[in-house]
């Protein structure tokens, strides 16, 4: 007997994410594989794991799973990679802000990470896409909009509301109809924009000489208060960063005035 689904929508919007998810994965493996780098994708691996979630721990002991880690030639984590899928922009503050803070605090963690790579996929704010950016994640977006456009040529409605259950029940009863083969090329057709440029992406981050001389292009500093907030502070300028660092002296009671 066949088991019904009491929210048709949320396994179509999973499975797409995770169609969008597995494409990418692959995509940047073959990118890695070319350079003789190991791929992690999650699944059972020997002396590393036994079980097939893909989990790296930040500086805070959280544990944070992942899609998608590209090793160096030593095994440390070089690229993070994963996607995420939003439908309803009412989600987008607590998923961003948790990336943020998890993709920040693993770079902390693991400093041989030079880049760390989101593919949002549907519904995410600008404000949210710009938070990303600031904490040092690369961003690249498959839009709703495209989404919709793409499931259509299958047949599948996909902009229905929140509680139009019956057009969400029809989308998803016609996406478990598409076979393995069909189910693939929808996902290329899904990630034909941003593919081009995530590769190009990883295979820079995989190629950039180690040895070529660097300059600072940019510092960020991140300060928590005792009231638990965050701010980031971007300069172009060492000497600019440390005389906003002198301005936070410790015998400064109240810092309100600095961090506007």
């Amino acid at each position: 007997m066949k088991k019904k689904i009491s929210s048709p929508g949320s396994p179509l919007g999973e499975a797409v994410g995770k169609l969008i998810e597995e494409e990418v994965s692959k995509a940047v493996k073959a990118v890695a594989d070319r350079y003789g780098l190991y791929t992690d994708m999650g699944g059972p691996r020997k002396g590393k794991r036994k079980g097939v979630r893909l989990t790296m721990i930040n500086s805070s002991g959280n544990e944070y799973q992942l899609d998608t880690v590209v090793e160096d030639k030593e095994g440390r984590p070089l690229i993070t990679v994963e996607s995420k899928y939003l439908r309803y922009k009412k989600h987008n503050r607590d998923k961003a802000s948790w990336t943020c803070t998890a993709h920040y605090s693993l770079r902390k963690t693991y400093p041989t990470i030079r880049k760390s790579i989101a593919v949002l996929c549907g519904n995410w704010s600008k404000p949210s896409k710009a938070l990303l950016t600031t904490f040092g994640v690369e961003v690249h977006e498959v839009p709703f909009s495209m989404i919709v456009e793409v499931l259509k040529r299958y047949g599948i409605e996909f902009d229905w509301g929140e509680k139009e259950r019956n057009k969400a029940t029809k989308a998803w009863n016609v996406f478990s109809k598409l076979n393995t083969h069909q189910q693939r090329t929808l996902a290329k057709e899904l990630t034909a924009d941003v593919m081009p440029s995530i590769k190009k992406s990883v295979e820079h981050t995989i190629t950039a000489d180690p040895a070529k001389p660097k300059e600072v292009a940019e510092v960020e500093i991140l300060i928590k208060t005792s009231h638990e907030e965050y701010f980031t502070a971007t300069f172009s300028q060492v000497h600019h960063a440390i005389k906003y660092l002198l301005d936070l002296q410790t015998d400064k009671s109240d810092v309100r005035d600095v961090l506007k």
